[in-house]
């Protein structure tokens, strides 16, 4: 299996790939298809780009990831997450689920489509009250 590391690429065996889901909450209590996760992430993003007429989004977040996610790998260091975009971070968002082993990629793709159209008619319902037709 080929992951990204970074600057580099890797390789490990299949057989040794574990999903970073916690070992004591192995099956979420929820259907795999779609991914709610990317469905909302998508439609919060559809619906603050049609709100801030663009889809600039330019935030960053620091997380420090715990050695218990990558036992071996050295001492814990800070990952940077940024995202240029509302839409970047949604489909962020959605392959989270895909590392978490949560959400086949059928699921993820669905999601994310779901959430576009359910984010493009919340802003057109939000913006028939703004206006004062409802």
């Amino acid at each position: 299996m080929r992951g990204w590391t970074g600057t580099a690429e890797a390789t490990i065996d299949g057989e040794a790939w574990r999903p970073y889901q916690v070992s004591t909450f192995p099956t979420p209590p929820f259907p795999e298809y779609t991914s709610g996760h990317s469905a909302f992430s998508m439609a919060a993003a559809e619906a603050l780009k049609r709100f801030t007429g663009s889809d600039a989004f330019g935030a960053s977040y620091t997380q420090t990831i715990p050695l218990r996610v990558e036992p071996g790998l050295g001492a814990a260091v800070g990952t940077v997450l940024s995202w240029e975009t509302f839409t970047e971070a949604a489909l962020e968002a959605g392959e989270s689920r895909l590392y978490g082993g949560i959400h086949f990629y059928e699921g993820n793709v669905a999601g994310l489509e779901l959430g576009r159209k359910v984010g493009a008619q919340a802003f057109e319902l939000a913006r028939r009250y703004w206006d004062g037709r409802l």
